[in-house]
């Protein structure tokens, strides 16, 4: 069942128009994620489906009937998880929940507390005021605050900007699986590239007002359908066309034939890709080097060797190329 559905969306603020014909379906028990550059639009999307934003043209549906432009029943659907926790520091682990749960009868909104604590591993932090609390376990409480509600839909505005890298793991991890084990719908708003691989079902590119791809991560990591969508995902590099050329492979004058950093190899035994060795940065795992093509010496390439083979700046390696990590767009 769609959970979620955006149609012909357009919003603009004065004369500036900042999103055209934004449209998407999110089915339940989906992570959809919407990816872009700072200041293209992505949290105006959340905030118009929450009812935050009301100037927009096209229209908002929730569970395939509710329109967010007829109704006001459907906002309890819908639960919002800031980027900032939003939580009161007044109130201690426990009350901030209960602040979810206050229109209860009291035995069912203990039982619907003590559920919850031990949903989101708070037990032993009940009765803990918000700043004694790390930002992990904040989040936890910002999160379990809004499942309380019992939302549909659930809408995450960067919500792992503030964790350091060992806790947003660990964080999306498991609110990932949150999301599956209660069926929602839910939308993730990112900059980031890899939280954007790592957690969605799916994946909407935007720039410059509009969606450019929809997908799969995996399908927009190996078949973009432009050079934007490629270099946003991952970094890649450019290669000349005699590569495309040497395998039969068709490519126009006007088309880029790429090849993902990631896919990039090096060799020593001589083949037609012949390379210089520009520079050599060591990142303790692996050897970064910046080579440039022989026969074409503009055109340099990044490499990351985990081999850390023994060359130096000048060196001559090959291009250790499987055709079918090939992209041409």
């Amino acid at each position: 069942m769609v959970g979620v559905s955006v149609k012909n969306f357009s919003i603009a603020f004065g004369n500036t128009q900042i999103l055209e014909e934004i449209s998407f379906d999110v089915q339940a028990g989906e992570i959809f994620t919407i990816l872009g550059p700072s200041g293209c639009g992505k949290s105006t999307i959340l905030r118009s489906i929450a009812s935050l934003q009301d100037n927009f043209q096209g229209e908002i549906l929730l569970n395939e009937t509710c329109s967010l432009t007829q109704s006001n029943k459907c906002h309890k659907d819908i639960g919002y998880i800031f980027q900032d926790y939003a939580l009161f520091p007044h109130l201690n682990v426990q009350e901030n929940i209960e602040f979810a749960l206050d229109k209860l009868p009291k035995l069912e909104r203990q039982r619907r507390l003590d559920k919850l604590l031990v949903q989101f591993d708070l037990q032993e932090h009940r009765h803990k005021q918000i700043h004694e609390l790390s930002g992990g376990q904040q989040q936890r409480v910002s999160i379990a605050r809004v499942i309380a509600y019992e939302p549909k839909v659930l809408l995450l505005d960067e919500p792992f900007s503030n964790l350091d890298s060992l806790l947003r793991n660990k964080t999306k991890n498991w609110l990932k699986q949150i999301i599956k084990e209660l069926g929602l719908s839910a939308i993730l708003v990112t900059h980031d590239q890899k939280e954007a691989l790592s957690m969605s079902d799916k994946i909407a590119i935007i720039n410059n007002k509009t969606i450019k791809q929809i997908g799969t991560p995996q399908e927009l990591f190996d078949k973009p359908n432009s050079l934007y969508v490629a270099k946003f995902l991952g970094e890649i590099n450019l290669l000349p066309h005699k590569v495309a050329e040497h395998f039969d492979i068709e490519i126009k004058e006007k088309q880029h034939l790429i090849l993902r950093t990631n896919k990039t190899f090096v060799k020593s035994e001589k083949n037609d890709f012949s390379l210089t060795v520009k520079d050599i940065s060591y990142c303790g795992e692996y050897n970064e080097l910046e080579l440039s093509f022989n026969d074409f010496p503009n055109n340099i390439i990044t490499v990351r060797d985990h081999e850390l083979f023994d060359y130096s700046v000048n060196s001559q390696l090959y291009l250790d190329l499987n055709s079918s990590n090939l992209i041409v767009l």
